[in-house]
Formats: structure tokens, sequence, C-alpha cells
């Protein structure tokens, strides 16, 4: 006797499985810092899950961003990017690779004490309009060097990776 099994992700399940992964990587991330991640699950369940999902379907996401700086400045101290490629893996599997992850966040600079962070998203033209998300700019990386850190998430659909900045 024989069985088969057959396994079907569709680009929906693919944009879910990446915006919960990069929602639980930047917890960890926030939390790794000493910081508070209540402000992170606040902005994600008012509007960065909305946004990532609705872009990450659309095909229109290339990136998540998070900004560590001091109250007030215009220059980041720390910036962690997840980038989005919708070329995906191919197979019928989705992962994510938390202790890799972890592995180059202990090789990132800390931000100061008494930081603060922010979460900005970046679309590609064309990108619909997702209701309470709006335009912003970046805090300067003048000075910064960038370290990729590699694909941190992958399905058949979808793939993300990390890279961060430091000084």
């Amino acid at each position: 006797m024989s069985s088969t099994r057959t396994l079907a992700y569709t680009s929906t399940h693919s944009a879910t499985f990446v915006a919960d992964r990069l929602r639980l990587l930047l917890k960890i991330l926030v939390q790794s810092y000493g910081l508070d991640p209540g402000k992170l699950v606040d902005a994600w369940s008012d509007w960065v899950d909305r946004a990532a999902r609705t872009w990450l379907e659309s095909g229109h996401l290339r990136a998540v961003v998070i900004e560590f700086h001091k109250p007030g400045s215009t220059v980041a101290a720390a910036r962690w990017d997840f980038p989005v490629s919708y070329d995906g893996t191919g197979f019928d599997d989705m992962w994510d690779d938390r202790e890799f992850f972890r592995q180059h966040f202990a090789k990132a600079p800390t931000p100061p004490a008494g930081s603060d962070y922010r979460i900005v998203l970046t679309v590609a033209p064309g990108a619909p309009k997702v209701a309470g998300v709006g335009d912003t700019s970046f805090l300067s990386t003048e000075g910064m060097v960038v370290r990729h850190a590699g694909t941190v998430i992958a399905t058949p659909h979808l793939t993300a990776s990390a890279r961060y900045y430091h000084r």
C-alpha cells in the first residue's frame, strides 16, 4: 500500500507566513536590545500587519525596516532592513531561521541606552493605498556601513533577507 501527500501553498499563505515571521523576528530583535516590544505589537496590530500583507500579496512590498534612534534625533543609531524577494524557493516548504538571525544580531552594535524605534515599510511604485498608512522618510544613515545577513524567511513564493547598518 502506498500513500501520496500533496502540499500546496498559495501566495496568500506565503504572505501571511512572511508577515507573521517578520513580526516575530522584529520582536526578538527589539527584546534583544532591551527595549519594550509593546510599541511593535501595537503598531503591528494597528497598521503594519494590514499594510505588509496587502503589499506582499500585491507584490509591492520591498522591505520592512526598523530604525533605532534617540528620541527627537534625525540620525539612526542602528537600523535593520528585511528586503523581500518575490522569486521564492520554488519548494513546497516554509521556514524561518531564527538561530541564524540571532547569530547576526549578536554581532550587530546595540543602540545606545534610551533609544526608541520605529517601523517603516518601503513599497514599489503603484502600490495599493492602505488606510492609515502614509509616506515618511528614513532617518539618516550617513557614515554607516551595511552588512548583509542572508535569507531569514523563505516560502515557495517569497523570501526575506536581513541586513543591518553599523558605524
